[in-house]
Formats: structure tokens, sequence, C-alpha cells
């Protein structure tokens, strides 16, 4: 995709995006019924990135979930609509934007990948010579101020005004030439501005109206803690301090990684950790290490993975950039930390905290299907993909390389971090630093 293309998506709502607004509306009838066929969930998939198009192209798991995602959307932003969450003035002109949007988009799309938008002056003044659209373009700054209060309190620099004006025109001078080669009346851009405009509501309606009943109660995790007991930071500790007098009366250290260390990448080397310095691991773990005697066994030592018991095994000093660096070469043993099944590239996170978002991913679960099950949208159940062409690239109007609907919060696993040998953290650390 051209940096002029990428000017025209990403800088023609500049005004929108860049000042914190959200944008995917259009409307639509609220008493109609949504019912999508197969062909419509291809024609969805087909604006997905290639990667995710790939995925969906080769596996039947995937489209299923991918229907089953469109479903729970369109019934949320069908429930929004109900609430006349749509007839918002704000929403109003986002759903105004994001038609403009679509279209030109798909516009730019039926040019040519290298299709570059090019308008006069006289273009861009005609734009703003029609009342609306310079109404809508004033109201569209202001939306922006009334969300950003250090915005609010200082006048946008003229240059960048001017900027966002020529943006703005450019965006729906490229509407208007889709709209006169007919693009607007083609199902497949239908079918996106559907899809945009349930994206916009569900979000809306999900932070006004459904995230307090989403949030889980003390009394629910404390119940998921009875329930997993390995989330239980007492517990835990009580076994930490069992394995460490094991460790501390003479029985081997990697022996007893590898049957109670809960790090699934070091356990499987007797705890071993290879060589690192300072920096390297969390402020916690590092500096109980370093206060070690080759040799010597720490007291327990916590962190946000859980509690660790270290065994110093050597020392050493690097040369690193010109200076002198002091390594050490250490084994541990991790209790606790909330075991499998976290989410790798989060951070570490409390067995309550693992609690916390497992109750709520399970509330929000429950309310969905409850949602879908009361509304009236049909989703086609099978439908076929088109395998990408491999060096396709996708227009990137507005954010479409996102799921349909936002994934339940996930429970993160302490990082995959590359050590100084190579190791992964999954294959090696789990309380390096992120």
């Amino acid at each position: 995709m051209t940096s002029t293309r990428k000017a025209l998506i990403a800088a023609a709502v500049a005004v929108v995006f860049s000042l914190g607004l959200i944008v995917w509306q259009v409307k639509a009838r609220r008493a109609e019924a949504v019912n999508l066929s197969a062909e419509d969930l291809a024609l969805i998939a087909e604006d997905q990135p290639p990667q995710f198009r790939a995925s969906l192209a080769s596996d039947e798991q995937a489209r299923k979930n991918f229907a089953d995602d469109i479903k729970r959307l369109l019934a949320v932003a069908e429930e929004a609509r109900a609430k006349g969450i749509d007839k918002t003035p704000e929403m109003k002109r986002q759903m105004r934007i994001a038609r403009a949007f679509v279209i030109a988009e798909s516009y730019l799309k039926s040019q040519g990948q290298t299709a570059k938008p090019n308008f006069s002056d006289q273009e861009i003044d005609a734009v703003f010579q029609q009342p609306a659209n310079q109404r809508l373009f004033d109201e569209l700054i202001a939306d922006a101020k009334a969300k950003n209060p250090q915005l609010a309190a200082e006048a946008i620099p003229e240059e960048q005004l001017k900027m966002f004006r020529r943006q703005f025109g450019e965006l729906f001078a490229s509407e208007a030439k889709g709209i006169a080669s007919g693009l607007d009346s083609q199902r497949a851009v239908q079918i996106q501005i559907l899809f945009q405009q349930a994206r916009a509501l569900a979000q809306v309606y999900a932070k006004e109206h459904l995230a307090e009943k989403m949030k889980a109660t003390e009394e629910e995790i404390n119940a998921y803690v009875a329930q997993h007991p390995e989330l239980d930071s007492t517990k835990n500790r009580s076994k930490a301090e069992d394995v460490l007098k094991r460790a501390r009366s003479g029985e081997d250290f990697a022996k007893l990684a590898e049957e109670f260390s809960t790090d699934p990448g070091s356990k499987v080397k007797g705890g071993d950790l290879g060589w690192f310095g300072p920096g390297q691991m969390v402020p916690e773990f590092e500096k109980a290490a370093f206060a070690l005697k080759p040799g010597e066994i720490s007291d327990i030592v916590e962190s946000n993975f859980g509690y660790h018991i270290i065994k110093l095994e050597e020392r050493r000093t690097e040369k690193k950039e010109g200076q002198t660096e002091e390594q050490v070469h250490a084994r541990h043993i991790l209790i606790g930390g909330g075991g499998e099944g976290n989410n790798p590239f989060g951070p570490p996170r409390s067995g309550r905290e693992q609690a916390r978002a497992a109750v709520e991913q399970e509330k929000q679960k429950k309310l969905l299907d409850e949602i879908v099950k009361r509304s009236r949208v049909t989703v086609a159940e099978n439908f076929q993909v088109k395998m990408p062409e491999p060096s396709q690239s996708m227009p990137q109007f507005a954010p479409h390389d996102e799921a349909p609907v936002q994934a339940p919060p996930e429970q993160p696993n302490p990082g995959k971090e590359k050590s100084k040998s190579g190791d992964s953290t999954k294959g090696g650390s789990r309380q390096r630093k992120k």
C-alpha cells in the first residue's frame, strides 16, 4: 500500500482517530432483523487481514468461531439500537463519517492497489461549500475537544487544522466518486457498512450498559479460588516453604525443580536459568539472586510470578559494550504463578487477578449468550473463504484487522523474553522482565 494511500486511509479521519474518537458507525433500520448468508460472511472475511483470511480458509473451526463472533456482535448491536444508542448526536456524526469511510475505501480498491487520491484545492473547497459537510467537520473537532481536556485547553495549530480539513475533504471527495460509480449499492459495501456499524454500537453499548454486569464480585472471586487451589497464594507459600526445607536439607535441587516448579520452561532443565546480568530479571528476583554466594539457596522470594526458591551456581564478570558487568548462573523453583493457560505475552498476574479474569470471562460469555438468544439475528453456519494471494495487501481505512468481537480478557502468563543464551522464557525463565 502506497504512502499516499495510507495518508487517505489514516489521515482522512485524523480528526476522529488521532483525537480519540470511535468512528465505526453507520445508519441502519432499527426494526429490521439482520440475516447474513454464507455469501455475506465470505464478503466480511475477504476484508480481514491476509493471515487471518488464510486461517479462515483452511480451518473449519476458525470459520465457525468467526461466524459465532459475528452473531454475538450483531446481537449486541441490535440491542444497542433498541436502547436508542444510534440516535445520539455524536453517534449520528460517527455514522456519517463511517459511511463515507467504507465507500471511499471501496472506491480506492476499485481503482487498484496503487491508486493515489489526487484532489485539487478547488475540489476540496467544493466539499466544504456544502453546509452539512462544514458543520460536520466543526462538530467533529468539538467532539474531539470534549473527549480530550488537554486539547480543549489549547487551540489546534492552524497548520494542523488545515491538514485535517484537507484530509476530511479527500475522504468525502472519494466517497462522492464511489457513489457516482454505484459502489454504495453493492452488497459487499453494504455488508461492510453494517459490520462497521455493529462494531461501534457493540463497543459503546458494552462500555455504557454491560461493563458493570461483567465485573466479578469479591464473593465470586473467592469461590473461584476455592475451586482452583493453585491460585491460592497462601497455600502456594506453604508449599514453597516445604520445598525450601527439603532443598536446604540436602535434597537434589534440580530434582525438586523438576517435581515441584510451575515454570514449564526451566523445570525440565532442573530449574536452570543459565547466565544473566542486571536488569534481565524482575527486581525482587534479581536482588535475591545477586546477594547469594555460589552454592547458597535463598529464602522464599515473592514476585508477581509466584514464590521463588533460588540456588546460585556460579558468578562471573563479563565485558559488555565496553563496561564490566557481573553475571550469575542460577537455578530456581517457582511455586504458583497461575500455572498453564496464561497469556504468554502479558505481564504476570497474581492468582487472585487470574481468578478475577476467569470469572469475568465466564460472566461475559453468559451475558453475550443471553443477548444472542433473545435477538433476531441469523447467521449462516457454513461458508467458504478464498485463500488470499501471497502478495496481497489489505487497505486499512479502519482497523479491520481486529477480531469481530473483542475477546474476553485473558489470564496472562509471564513473558517470552529471550535469555542471553538464546532460550525463551517458555524454554527458560518465567521471571525475566518484559
